[in-house]
């Protein structure tokens, strides 16, 4: 019988049905207190799809020299790469700084307190800083570039999540950049 795990990882305080909800804070939410690497161990190839909602700007930048340890963003999707299966879902959303940069550009949105949070993290709990910004180019990139690919735009409210940060809006406007991309079916050696 084939299993159709789900993982949404990153939950903070929203869990969405049909996932198992993980976050590295124990909340109202949580199913299971968990790291990512430790996560990708007990799960590799298990996975038909994770989510990952305002998560990935908490990973480190991958700089000029493209760094892919556990701590930086491309490190991150490896890792998840690891826990789908051929032709996973790996589903992202992330704070959209082109957006934010335009929103902030045209003086009707102050930096503070609506724009500096979305970029720099709140900052209330440890794990709560940002450490990276996307753009749609960005982002694809790095898909891309980890071993994804069919990747395109996706709607939680057209696909039935519950609201959480993918929908992140400022005055009407969308301020997440919601992407999913499917693992590519080839050697993990080519990407690593």
């Amino acid at each position: 019988m084939e299993i159709n795990l789900k993982i949404y990882y990153g939950c903070g305080t929203t869990r969405q049905p049909g996932y198992i909800n993980i976050d590295v804070r124990n909340t109202e939410a949580t199913d299971i207190v968990a790291e990512l690497p430790a996560l990708t161990v007990c799960l590799k190839g298990c996975c038909s799809e994770v989510y990952l909602s305002h998560v990935l700007e908490h990973f480190g930048s991958p700089g000029k020299a493209m760094r892919k340890g556990k701590n930086d963003v491309l490190g991150a999707i490896l890792l998840v790469r690891k826990m789908l299966k051929a032709s996973g879902t790996l589903r992202i959303a992330v704070p959209n700084f082109k957006i934010l940069c335009q929103l902030y550009i045209k003086g009707e949105v102050p930096l503070y307190p609506k724009i500096l949070g979305r970029i720099s993290g709140e900052q209330e709990y440890p794990e709560n800083l940002h450490k990276c910004v996307f753009d749609k180019e960005f982002l694809e990139f790095c898909l891309s570039h980890c071993g994804f690919d069919n990747i395109q735009n996706w709607h939680p409210m057209e696909e039935g999540f519950n609201k959480d940060s993918s929908f992140d809006q400022i005055s009407g406007i969308n301020t997440s950049l919601n992407l999913k991309a499917t693992k590519k079916k080839s050697r993990l050696k080519r990407f690593l």
